[in-house]
C-alpha cells in the first residue's frame, strides 16, 4: 500500500509540502538570525541636514557617517553616530537661540 493520499482522479493530493510534513514549513527566525540594521534614518529640516553633512564632512574619509543621502529632509547614517549626531545637533541648536538679554544694543519690546 502506498503512503499517498490519492484523490478520485487517481493523481496524488495537491497539499502543500507543509501540510504533508512538518519538515517544510517555513523558518521562523530569531532576531540573532536577522542581519544587523543597515543604519539609522534621520528625518530633519534642511537647515539641519546641512549642518549634519557638515559634520560628515568634518570627518576623514574612514571615519564618515553618511551612508546615503535620502532627499531634502533624510539621510541614512551609520547606527554608532547617532548619539554624536543627536549631541552635536543639540548643541548647535541651543547655540543659535538667544534670549533678549543676549541681544544687546537692540531696541526690543519687552511688554
Amino acid at each position: 500500500m502506498s503512503s499517498k493520499r490519492k484523490t478520485t482522479s487517481g493523481k496524488a493530493s495537491s497539499q502543500s509540502p507543509s501540510a504533508r510534513s512538518p519538515r517544510h514549513r517555513p523558518k521562523i527566525h530569531n532576531d540573532d538570525d536577522l542581519p544587523p540594521s543597515a543604519g539609522y534614518l534621520v528625518s530633519c529640516d534642511v537647515p539641519t541636514k546641512q549642518f549634519i553633512q557638515h559634520l560628515n564632512d568634518l570627518k576623514p574619509v574612514d571615519k564618515k557617517f553618511i551612508l546615503q543621502d535620502l532627499d531634502a529632509t533624510h539621510l541614512l547614517v551609520e547606527l554608532k553616530a547617532r548619539d554624536e549626531i543627536r549631541r552635536k545637533v543639540e548643541e548647535w541648536e541651543d547655540s543659535n537661540v538667544f534670549s533678549s538679554v543676549e541681544r544687546v544694543g537692540e531696541d526690543l519690546d519687552m511688554s
